[in-house]
């Protein structure tokens, strides 16, 4: 199967998407997605399954990870490449790539390493964005899938433009964009917000998943 073929069978998914997260449920689980992270690729299909079992509302959150906090790298440097801090660190980040490679495999998922290390902060405010127009699980998988079907080499995850398109593309009405994702600008203060609650949640990594049992405060 190639690549093309893999990600519009993929995308032909979405009626169910949208379906599982416009069901309504008493019980939360905070889903906390790194659009860099390919585990959170992983993770945001079968986070969906749940609300199919279980009849539990999925709330996907942005949440930017630190290559110096996951131990895969000990600078990051403007031309964004991998410096390991030990040989230790440089096995766990390749194992870390390896083990994202087996799982997609399993779910027919494309994916090939990264070129090189990526900034998703721009990402997850066009994720916020969309996600005002309940369009999260689209945007988030487009951008998943046409940035690891190539390894980043054909998907630029930090340009405004491409992020633009990405929410066009999945039927978002991108009046505003500019504004909500520039610098002090309201996607900004909402990815803020996000990452004081996923902290005090006790995140260390992404997914992280958080459940709130609505019915239990009644």
């Amino acid at each position: 199967m190639t690549s093309i073929n893999a990600i519009n069978n993929i995308m032909a998914e979405r009626p169910d998407w949208d379906r599982l997260l416009s069901q309504k449920a008493d019980e939360t689980l905070d889903v906390y997605l790194d659009l860099k992270s390919p585990h959170s690729y992983l993770a945001v299909r079968p986070s969906l399954e749940v609300a199919r079992d279980f009849r539990v509302a999925i709330n996907f959150l942005p949440y930017t990870l630190s290559y110096e906090a996951l131990g895969v790298s000990k600078t990051v440097g403007a031309e964004m490449k991998r410096e390991p801090a030990s040989p230790a660190a440089d096995r766990k980040a390749r194992m870390y790539y390896a083990a994202a490679r087996e799982y997609a495999a399993l779910q027919s998922l494309p994916f090939k390493s990264p070129y090189r290390l990526l900034d998703s902060s721009l990402a997850h405010k066009s994720f916020l964005f969309a996600k005002q127009q309940t369009l999260e699980v689209p945007f988030a998988m487009w951008v998943y899938l046409q940035g690891w079907a190539s390894g980043w080499q054909e998907f630029e995850l930090e340009s405004a433009e491409q992020l633009r398109t990405a929410c066009e593309n999945v039927g978002a009405d991108t009046n505003g964009f500019d504004a909500f994702v520039q610098p002090g600008g309201e996607g900004e203060d909402a990815l803020a917000q996000i990452k004081v609650r996923a902290e005090a949640s006790g995140i260390s990594g992404a997914p992280h998943y958080v459940y709130t049992d609505h019915s239990k405060a009644r």
